[in-house]
């Protein structure tokens, strides 16, 4: 009778130590998981809080400016961002714009970001042409095509004269068309050459090409220089000899 009490006993004593030992590997258990869930933790957010130092603009940079303008002095200014407020491919040195050119604008306060800026040569101002994009060159005289003046990655509209209806004698002149990307500019005219006729590359869509080489075989045009940021476009009527009479008080 006492062996079999003994041997209650020590099995209820067992089933205790194992169920203690059980508890304690448990334990032990959730403390190595969370031991391992904080280090994660930590160590994602440890670039969120870090900081990193990059470059700002301190005035607005315009297409076609020259990384090496920029670095010269009174464009940009370096700043201490949190990690998590760094653009992706912010500009940390100045020196990887050495030899670029700005192909899309960066206003004032903005982070300064390497997809803003290409290679000069005209294969760099091509790279987003895709989809209904074309590329036409257009010849002209250096008073057209604002030899001299205009640049690559310049943004023009187009002015036109037309006989209204065609082939009359009623001239009407009209803004053609707007924000055309100038993909190669005309090189700089001859002082010594009369006559001289040069080109320009310009990106446009099927439909403008369309109208644009009709203007040109059918009319008198001229290329206007957009501004190279905040540009905006007015809505006016053609112009008209009658228009042009109404207007001379300078209204």
């Amino acid at each position: 009778m006492l062996d079999m009490s003994y041997r209650v006993r020590n099995s209820v004593v067992s089933y205790r130590v194992r169920n203690l030992l059980i508890a304690a590997a448990l334990a032990v258990c959730a403390v190595a998981l969370m031991l391992i869930y904080a280090s994660h933790a930590k160590s994602s957010a440890t670039p969120a809080a870090g900081s990193a130092t990059v470059y700002v603009a301190t005035r607005d940079i315009p297409i076609g400016t020259t990384g090496a303008q920029i670095a010269s002095g009174g464009w940009l200014v370096a700043r201490k961002f949190a990690g998590n407020s760094v653009a992706s491919g912010a500009v940390v040195n100045t020196t990887t714009l050495s030899n670029l050119v700005a192909i899309q604008p960066t206003y004032a306060g903005e982070q300064i970001v390497a997809r803003r800026f290409g290679t000069a040569q005209q294969e760099g101002l091509l790279s987003d042409l895709k989809g209904v994009s074309r590329v036409m060159e257009l010849p002209g005289d250096p008073h057209q095509l604002l030899a001299g003046t205009l640049k690559q990655g310049n943004r023009v509209d187009v002015i036109g004269n037309v006989t209204n209806p065609e082939g009359s004698q009623n001239h009407s002149t009209v803004i053609a068309l707007r924000n055309l990307l100038v993909v190669k500019a005309p090189s700089s005219p001859s002082s010594s050459a009369t006559g001289q006729v040069l080109s320009v590359d310009l990106q446009l869509t099927g439909k403008q090409a369309q109208r644009l080489y009709w203007l040109q075989k059918n009319g008198d045009w001229s290329l206007l220089l957009r501004p190279s940021v905040h540009a905006s476009d007015q809505r006016v009527s053609p112009a008209s000899v009658q228009a042009v009479i109404e207007g001379s008080s300078g209204h």
